[in-house]
């Protein structure tokens, strides 16, 4: 079975990639610290796990489910 691949995105926009459900949780966590005046519950962050293969799909994650 293949790793699964996420996209963290900010206001729609791509900042960074994750291999699993570990590099998300922590990507989250650095975030949430440095916003912590203007977003620290990452109301702006949008987690995309994408499916495997050339044509795949991404599907929304709530990103509550990594905290």
């Amino acid at each position: 079975m293949a790793k699964k691949k996420y996209d963290l995105l900010v206001d729609g926009q791509r900042r960074a990639k994750a291999a699993d459900e570990e590099e998300v949780r922590s990507w989250i966590e650095r975030y949430r610290a440095e916003h912590e005046e203007d977003d620290p519950d990452a109301t702006h962050v949008q987690v995309l796990r994408n499916a495997p293969g050339f044509f795949g799909s991404a599907e929304l994650v709530p990103r509550e489910d990594f905290f």
